[in-house]
């Protein structure tokens, strides 16, 4: 199949002085197997060394800039400003998609483009790229989003339809600006959860959820997360022993839908699409 003939992804990568990451993460969208990808890089004007990362591969890269913006959020609506394809992704400097990840993510998009969002699973890793941990989420359901929507962003792909719908990030939102993305995402479409490992997020000392939403909690992340529940949530999940039995209630869908045959089913597709592509 020819690459004209597959839909376009827009993947941007918005970046601040990450330069110990940001090689690694870029040729993990350079290396995809995909072949009709649209990559842009937005830098808040880095002074570690980014700069000159980017320019290495900037003649694979369908637009960049380094330039000073107002955090994450403005980065990202600015490279998507830039975009031209179908289905989006964004991909923060430290984390990286594997190899298939974007053919499996279209290959899902195509089959039941009645969800124009789909996500995979999770692996975690350190600065050294060791693994921490994996986060593997249950199926998304709007009914029970007012109690937790949590879906790896770095897996994330989505329509551009939706997200020039709803008018792209809040800039305003620093640390919860994919979960409020998710919310008015989900007014507009069902999620599709593909369950296989797509991509890894760093945990490290310098990453938001550790400085931010980790052992020292910010009083701006603070502000964010009551902003989440006053937006989002429903009478029932400001119910605090509610709120506890979710989690719970999350531990046993999570085994549940592991055991589902169609699961499994999905999983088998996926190794059967890799293996195809490795022929091609």
């Amino acid at each position: 199949m020819s690459k004209t003939s597959l839909p376009k992804v827009t993947i941007v990568t918005p970046s601040y002085n990450q330069a110990d990451f940001l090689e690694e993460t870029m040729l993990s969208v350079l290396n995809q197997t995909y072949p009709n990808i649209e990559y842009i890089v937005v830098d808040g004007g880095s002074t570690d060394g980014s700069v000159d990362i980017i320019k290495r591969y900037e003649n694979r890269l369908s637009w960049w800039v380094s330039e000073t913006d107002t955090g994450q959020s403005d980065a990202i609506n600015k490279g998507f400003s830039h975009a031209t394809g179908e289905i989006y992704n964004w991909l923060n400097s430290d984390d990286i998609l594997y190899p298939e990840a974007v053919s499996v993510a279209v290959h899902f998009m195509q089959k039941y483009p009645q969800y124009e969002l789909v996500y995979g699973d999770r692996v975690v890793i350190d600065n050294k790229g060791r693994i921490l941990d994996v986060f593997e989420p249950v199926s998304v359901s709007k009914r029970m989003a007012g109690f937790a929507l949590r879906i790896p962003q770095e897996t994330t792909f989505f329509t551009s339809r939706i997200w020039h719908k709803v008018g792209g990030l809040n800039t305003e939102l620093h640390f919860v600006m994919d979960s409020d993305l998710w919310h008015r995402f989900l007014e507009e479409t069902r999620f599709f959860h593909i369950p296989v490992f797509m991509g890894a997020y760093r945990n490290h000392e310098e990453s938001k959820s550790v400085y931010g939403m980790g052992k020292t909690v910010s009083e701006r992340a603070i502000t964010e997360v009551k902003y989440l529940r006053k937006n989002y949530s429903t009478f029932f999940s400001r119910i605090k022993y509610l709120r506890r039995g979710m989690r719970y209630f999350n531990v046993f869908q999570q085994a549940y839908e592991k055991n589902k045959r169609r699961r499994r089913l999905l999983k088998e597709e996926v190794r059967e699409l890799i293996f195809d592509n490795g022929k091609s």
